[in-house]
């Protein structure tokens, strides 16, 4: 600003003209604000004024700033309008060349694409289609025709209805699955999409309709479905299917009930193993038309639930036949030979039964207790069948339950190893200390070696829990003089790495081998495929004494003892003195033990008078409440 005043200053001094170059920087700077050129003016005159200018000069000089601004700021406003124009022109021109794309992607689309793409009038009446609804509708052309006229009557209602909803507002874009006609009159389903489109004034102009035809893709979902509801090699309803059934069956009022069988074949390896894959799969999908057959005049489901595991469902009639008669049709059935070229088979089948069953049971209970009415009946050989039995199911369900948390006791030290005495019977001495196993488990109180080991078998946790209760029973052993014993199991009798276990806790504790003694199960060593009888040999060579357990008095088993070389076996207990007969036989057990090299150690004596019947009938040794009425995790003070 001073420097234009010195400009003004000339211009009173020179030439009135030069102030104009005042009003035009003034609009360069932007001083041009309401009262911009007003204010500018006063302070003009009053500087003007003390330049000593007379009243002409300073009229000049102002009229010369005044007129070089308002040129400036028209020239200024000119230059704003044509940029602006410039800029409108070029926005419309962008918005005209997207338009024109987008119109010709719309067309690209429209003209080629596999959906069916109409324009429907807000009447109905189809103003434009492309080629692919001409295809799906199998029409050649669908000029002059109406929704009326292509959709079925009855799924027309459903359309208009969400036609309308789109032309009101109420919804942007609709789907639906109406079924259309063809030109031969047939119905077929579609998956029909629309949307609305307006107007530049935002009113409804007409509906996009979009049109697949999924058909092929419904009956692919069915195949689907099918197959996963089903057995891929017979055909039957699989798990999942039964499982659902029975669901729906247990929610219903059936009044006699429903019946489950559940069925698995016996020795089924035997034919996949002796004559191939190939027939055992012929075999099963036989089994699967037998059922079938059986049961083809009640209302049931034949299911195949896994390998060669199958199971029936059978809605009771008051004309059902009772489990009995059905369980012998059953066997009837599967045991008629089928001839593979010159192989006849016949297969035969363990089953469980779950007898009217009734509305309220849940089905994953019902099939848990299926698994283990088959699981109890297996265990008494084959082609056997069994009843449910809700009491010895609970009993067997809190047995693997204890089971399954086993490792978990193990690891937090509830089980622990403990030691009995083995006494000779005449008082005379003891003949070694057996190590076992108890679970003082919280809740269901002392849980001892016997038990522990089945249920420690049974899951698989024998092997590393074994050799656990060999090691910390060496280490207390090894401050002693007197023979530690160990029971082995069937598991560990035949694991590889028995002998191993072995040499490293004698290596590791220092327990002399000649201190320990390991009871094998005698029916493990008469397995001539098992490892049991090698690894007896090398632990009797390494100086290891071997004992015989579950002994029965049998003739190949008297043998095993004299060839083995045993030195000690262990007979069950009895509850009740033999009579005459028995007592003899016993007798003759224990001397023909005697003569074999070995002693007879009882399992278990109870109290005084079996102790002494048994030291009647020439037993050596014993175990028992009457020689320790509870096992210690200290080792037993002698006497």
């Amino acid at each position: 600003m001073h420097e234009l005043l010195n400009v003004v200053a000339e211009a009173v001094a020179e030439d009135p003209a030069l102030a104009a170059v005042v009003g035009t920087r003034l609009v360069e700077i932007h001083c041009v604000g309401a009262e911009s050129l007003s204010r500018s003016v006063e302070v003009l005159a009053e500087f003007v004024v003390q330049e000593g200018a007379d009243a002409r000069t300073t009229a000049h000089v102002i009229g010369a700033v005044s007129a070089a601004y308002t040129a400036a700021i028209q020239a200024f406003v000119l230059e704003q309008q044509e940029s602006v124009s410039q800029a409108l022109l070029r926005a419309n021109r962008a918005v005209q060349l997207d338009l024109q794309a987008s119109e010709e992607r719309f067309e690209d689309i429209f003209t080629h694409s596999s959906t069916g793409i109409a324009m429907v009038g807000l009447d109905g009446a189809l103003e434009r289609a492309n080629e692919a609804l001409c295809t799906i509708l199998r029409r050649e052309d669908v000029a002059g025709m109406t929704l009326t006229d292509l959709i079925a009557p009855a799924d027309l209602p459903l359309v208009n209805d969400a036609l309308a909803s789109l032309r009101y507002g109420r919804m942007r874009r609709i789907e639906e699955r109406p079924r259309l006609i063809d030109r031969d009159g047939e119905h077929f389903r579609v998956l029909l999409a629309a949307t609305m489109q307006k107007d530049t004034d935002d009113n409804p102009r007409h509906y996009v309709l979009m049109i697949d035809d999924d058909s092929q893709l419904t009956l692919l979902g069915g195949r689907l479905q099918y197959q996963s509801l089903h057995d891929a090699l017979t055909g039957l309803p699989n798990r999942q299917y039964l499982t659902t059934r029975l669901e729906s069956l247990l929610h219903s009022d059936i009044e006699h009930g429903v019946t489950l069988y559940h069925l698995d074949l016996d020795a089924f390896a035997v034919i996949t193993d002796g004559l191939g894959r190939e027939v055992g799969d012929k075999v099963l999908r036989l089994v699967a038309e037998r059922l079938s057959a059986v049961f083809s005049t009640e209302k049931a489901m034949v299911a195949r639930l896994e390998g060669d595991e199958f199971a029936v469902l059978v809605e009771n009639g008051p004309d059902t036949p009772d489990v009995d008669t059905t369980i012998r049709m059953i066997e009837h059935e599967l045991a008629e030979p089928v001839y593979f070229g010159e192989h006849g088979v016949a297969v035969s089948a363990t089953i469980g039964v779950l007898p009217r069953l009734h509305c309220g049971d849940r089905p994953a209970e019902v099939l848990r207790a299926s698994d283990m009415t088959l699981r109890r009946a297996k265990r008494s050989g084959r082609r056997q069948w069994g009843l449910h039995d809700a009491m010895q199911d609970k009993k067997e369900q809190d047995q693997f339950a204890l089971a399954a948390v086993m490792p978990g006791a193990w690891e937090n030290g509830e089980i622990e190893v403990v030691f009995n005495p083995v006494m000779m019977l005449d008082g005379s001495g003891r003949v070694c200390v057996e190590a076992e196993l108890n679970w003082r488990h919280r809740d269901a109180g002392l849980i001892e070696h016997e038990k522990c080991a089945s249920m420690a078998e049974h899951t698989g946790l024998m092997l590393p829990l074994g050799e656990w209760m060999l090691r910390r029973a060496a280490e207390t052993a090894c401050r002693y003089e007197e023979m530690l014993a160990v029971c082995l199991t069937e598991s560990m009798a035949k694991s590889p790495d028995l002998v191993r276990d072995v040499r490293r806790v004698l290596a590791d504790t220092g327990l002399h081998a000649s201190r320990l003694l390991l009871g094998f199960p005698v029916h493990v060593l008469a397995d001539e495929e098992s490892e049991a009888a090698d690894n007896l040999d090398v632990l009797s060579d390494m100086g290891i004494h071997i004992g015989a357990r579950d002994f029965s008095g049998s003739t190949a088993e008297i043998e095993l003892v004299r060839s083995l070389g045993v030195r000690a076996v262990r007979v069950k207990g009895r509850s009740q003195k033999p009579d005459g007969l028995v007592s003899h036989v016993l007798s003759d057990l224990v001397g023909f033990v005697h003569e074999a090299g070995g002693i007879v150690v009882v399992d278990a004596v109870e109290d005084a008078e079996q102790r002494d019947w048994w030291t009647e009938l020439g037993a050596d040794a014993g175990v028992g409440p009457v020689f320790c009425v509870e096992p210690t995790t200290e080792w037993p003070v002698a006497g």
